[in-house]
């Protein structure tokens, strides 16, 4: 009697399984039909959505009413998102690709202390997965942990951040004329645990122009990466120099900054005319 009461358990649970999950299958590249997908949209009863078969897909209408999945994009799979959109977490696999180039992706808080449950309302880049956003307004709620690409480009979107877990991955900041977006570490822990993490900056579109920019700025305890971790290309020009300054709170007390500070530097032959000068007070003093 117990056996013939398991099997319909059983049978029941591999039934619930395979409802739990969708596939992208392709046909078009919206991301909102559901033709595209092997059960349906996801998002209506699924918990998981894959895309995973090397297709481009386009997000370009708002997809917030279902939002009780998670979102995977792997195996040379593309995502490009300029619609507003909610996932429950967010994963991208070694060769996938997800472009924010506009309006809103929001992955929610879904625990009570801001660091996640198992995949809920997660960003987790893998090794060889690429996030590169452009713009709109991003919001990570829960912990995240970079191993792959987290690249930002240009200066107009507004990107924040609950916790970076970790992680061992890359930053990459690609300068537009108006400078460059700041990560900001502004929800619940607010904690950038990326000491591990290496930075590459290329600043060629503003060089030459004096400013200050903030690549990062939240709370962490000595956790943002060190000046060996970075590699800063094309801020340098005529008559302008840059420094990196970075800012660790043990305490918690302020925020952890890493600004890079372009500066006027002046030409060879000012400073040899400054130099020259000094000498000749220094002379005079002495007489």
């Amino acid at each position: 009697m117990k056996m013939k009461m398991a099997l319909p358990v059983v049978a029941l649970l591999s039934l619930n399984a395979v409802q739990a999950a969708t596939t992208w299958s392709g046909g078009t590249s919206d991301f909102g039909t559901a033709g595209n997908w092997d059960t349906g949209s996801p998002g209506n009863n699924e918990q998981l959505a894959t895309i995973n078969n090397g297709d481009t897909v386009n997000l370009t209408t708002d997809y917030t009413g279902t939002n009780t999945y998670n979102l995977i994009v792997g195996g040379n799979s593309t995502l490009n998102a300029s619609a507003v959109f909610t996932a429950t977490g967010l994963t991208i696999q070694n060769t996938g690709t997800v472009n924010l180039t506009d309006d809103a992706l929001t992955l929610p808080q879904t625990s009570t202390n801001n660091n996640g449950v198992g995949a809920d309302g997660v960003l987790n880049i893998n090794a060889g997965g690429t996030l590169s956003i452009s713009g709109g307004t991003q919001i990570f709620n829960e912990r995240s942990t970079i191993n792959g690409t987290f690249q930002v480009d240009g200066s107009a979107a507004t990107i924040r951040m609950n916790q970076i877990g970790g992680g061992s991955g890359n930053f990459d900041f690609i300068f537009d004329s108006g400078g460059i977006s700041t990560i900001t570490g502004d929800l619940g822990f607010s904690w950038l645990g990326i000491a591990s993490t290496t930075v590459f900056v290329n600043g060629a579109a503003v060089a030459g122009t004096a400013a200050s920019y903030t690549l990062f700025n939240g709370n962490a305890a000595g956790n943002t990466p060190s000046a060996g971790n970075f590699t800063i290309a094309g801020l340098g020009a005529e008559g302008v120099g840059w420094t990196l300054d970075i800012t660790n709170n043990a305490s918690g007390g302020a925020n952890d900054t890493v600004v890079l500070n372009v500066i006027a530097v002046p030409e060879p032959s000012s400073t040899a005319l400054l130099g020259l000068g000094g000498l000749a007070l220094i002379l005079r003093r002495r007489k």
